[in-house]
């Protein structure tokens, strides 16, 4: 006879597995925190390639008018403007970095509470089976 509730908690684990499961694991594996910072390490790294990128692709379109203004007395203010806008940019980007991964990281430690309360509540109900099936085989 199929237990009903067991499948549907089968059914809910399996639809994690394959759905959430490689998503979720770093929840499992690292603390809130941890998570964030490892997040951050990779988003100075990206954000940093990003700002060059743009950088490069800005110097490539403004080429004309750079060759026409340089001078030394313009470079020292000019670098000091790409210093202050890559600030300007890597904060924008942290922010928005951290409060992603907040988010993120607290809708995957709800879903894998889910995952592991349908486990539980399936060992529950094995446990209950074969307890009644050891009983039923005692008399």
């Amino acid at each position: 006879m199929v237990n009903e509730e067991r499948l549907r908690h089968l059914i809910k684990i399996s639809k994690f597995d394959t759905n959430d499961g490689k998503k979720c694991k770093p929840m499992i594996q690292y603390a809130r925190k941890d998570y964030v910072s490892m997040q951050m390490l990779q988003s100075f790294v990206t954000g940093t390639i990003s700002y060059g990128l743009i950088l490069v692709i800005w110097a490539l379109y403004s080429m004309e008018s750079l060759m026409k203004g340089i001078n030394t007395q313009e470079l020292s203010r000019f670098l000091i403007t790409l210093i202050v806008l890559y600030l300007i940019f890597m904060l924008v980007y942290f922010v928005a970095t951290y409060i992603v991964f907040q988010i993120k990281y607290t809708h995957g430690r709800r879903k894998v509470k889910k995952y592991y309360s349908s486990l539980k509540k399936v060992n529950q109900m094995y446990e209950r089976e074969e307890h009644l099936k050891s009983q039923g085989s005692k008399d």
